[in-house]
């Protein structure tokens, strides 16, 4: 597009760009903080097509030989596949990928950035012995609470918040669990628990069958727009956000 003069952007963005992507702009316009990208990517089982095992690194060769089940062999094509097609399209970046049942996710920051991301199948669980292990009082007590289809995504929603903090500060597995999670504010709210700092996390729906958590700590005084993309040969399921939180000072 050829500019002189005085250059309109918001006539530009008008004319140009289409309405979801006019009313992000608009928010860049107006908004007097720093918007900051943090993008979610999703992988099901038509990424391993586009697998290369050429570009493995050594470690991850030899991680790759080691893979004797079909299942776990799936897995990690779908997951290299999109680990791959991320680096090639996007600058250095923070990442978090998890996987589950021949599906991925992995989430995509600026460098610097703590970010933590899991992805579970929703399958039947003995919840409750699960949570005993995992879980603080307050979400045991929630938990006993519900039955059938809203007792497991509850439970999963916790189980893929934790992991995504276990994740992105770094805690241990399985003993920092129950330190991070929710906890109950009254009036129906729930309230981010969360290591020192100022963290934000959400989770969502994806579909029937999926439940995905990302943790991350971004720069300062920034305001984060979580956006989901599909993987190249993928289709992104609906997805459903289940809960966005923050914790520390605003």
């Amino acid at each position: 597009m050829a500019m002189s003069g005085h250059f309109d952007l918001k006539r530009y963005i008008i004319h140009n760009i289409s309405f979801v992507s006019y009313t992000s702009a608009c928010y860049l316009l107006l908004s007097p903080v720093n918007v900051q990208e943090l993008l979610i990517w999703w992988a099901d089982k038509g990424a391993a097509a586009g697998y290369r095992s050429q570009e493995l690194s050594a470690e991850d060769a030899a991680r790759a030989q080691a893979l004797r089940s079909p299942k776990a062999q799936l897995d990690w094509r779908v997951s290299r596949a999109l680990l791959q097609e991320i680096r090639q399209a996007m600058p250095p970046a923070t990442l978090s990928l998890s996987h589950s049942g021949g599906h991925a996710v992995c989430a995509s920051a600026p460098a610097g950035w703590r970010l933590g991301a899991d992805l579970e199948r929703v399958r039947p669980r003995e919840v409750l012995r699960l949570a005993e292990w995992v879980c603080a009082p307050a979400e045991q007590a929630t938990l006993a609470g519900l039955e059938g289809a809203a007792q497991l995504e509850r439970f999963y929603l916790l189980w893929t918040l934790k992991e995504a903090f276990i994740k992105a500060a770094g805690l241990d597995f399985p003993a920092d669990m129950a330190s991070v999670g929710l906890d109950f504010g009254g009036k129906a709210e729930w309230r981010l628990r969360a290591p020192p700092g100022q963290w934000r996390a959400c989770s969502w729906r994806l579909g029937e069958d999926w439940i995905a958590s990302v943790a991350w700590r971004g720069q300062a005084g920034g305001a984060t727009r979580p956006q989901w993309r599909a993987g190249t040969d993928c289709v992104l399921p609906p997805l459903a956000i289940l809960g966005a939180w923050a914790s520390g000072p605003d």
